[in-house]
């Protein structure tokens, strides 16, 4: 578990509580359910208007990432892919097809196999090529659903205000409701804000950054599985694949 997400959220949200503290506000003011079911609620409900439901749903199972990030080990790809790289010169590439799944990653079990079946080296390289593409196309689908969801919050939660402010307006007989009917009003936009800026934006970056590190890791293994396929020498091919980190 990535347990720097948690904490980036406990210190932000606790920075707000913190500050409305120090500034003698009351808690419980900033506790409030119809102002997360507009923000919340109505930024998904729009998100879901421009995209599809195959798409919510990709990025629902992408946001476990931001608890569970994926391990891409470079240099255990890199000494697994040389290990096969001499296997291969000294045997044969037919000699790998014990080896399919040693580097344990299912783009690396396909292009490996594709190797080994005799796929011409120029084709396998762009056929893996265009699926590493594919698959990082997919999963940013899957970010700009979530930056999506932080765009419209905002907006959901000026509108909350305005529907608390419609609602406190009809206490205009009675002062104190009324007061309070606009402090709690305004709570929609704090809630907008907040759930862009803190918990959606920071998350959808950081799935990004994610999604980035997989299409360089498919990089090394396409790299690697086509630098064996054509005979490349182990060592030329070790210096080649150093710069991927």
């Amino acid at each position: 578990m990535d347990f720097v997400t948690l904490a980036g959220l406990l210190i932000a949200f606790s920075s707000v509580f913190l500050a409305n503290w120090l500034g003698g506000g009351e808690i419980f003011l900033l506790l409030n359910l119809p102002s997360a079911i507009i923000v919340i609620v109505g930024s998904i409900g729009a998100t879901l208007i421009q995209s599809s439901i195959q798409e919510a749903i990709r990025a629902l199972v992408l946001m476990k990432w931001s608890l569970f990030p994926p391990i891409y080990d470079f240099n255990s790809a890199r000494s697994s892919i040389n290990n096969l790289a001499h296997k291969a010169r000294r045997l044969s590439l037919l000699a790998l097809e014990s080896d399919v799944n040693s580097i344990n990653n299912p783009f690396s079990t396909r292009a490996l196999q594709m190797a080994i079946d005799g796929t011409d080296p120029n084709i396998l390289s762009d056929r893996l090529h265009d699926d590493a593409v594919r698959i990082h196309e997919r999963r940013m689908k899957s970010v700009n659903f979530l930056e999506s969801i932080g765009g419209y919050a905002p907006t959901l939660g000026i509108m909350g205000s305005v529907l608390g402010l419609i609602q406190a307006m009809a206490n205009l007989d009675s002062p104190e409701a009324l007061g309070h009917g606009i402090a709690v009003a305004f709570v929609s936009t704090l809630y907008g804000q907040g759930f862009a800026n803190l918990v959606i934006f920071p998350i959808a970056k950081k799935l990004a950054t994610y999604v980035d590190k997989e299409l360089l890791y498919h990089q090394l293994l396409i790299d690697g599985i086509c630098g064996i396929a054509i005979g490349k020498h182990p060592y030329r091919l070790e210096l080649e694949l150093a710069t991927y980190e």
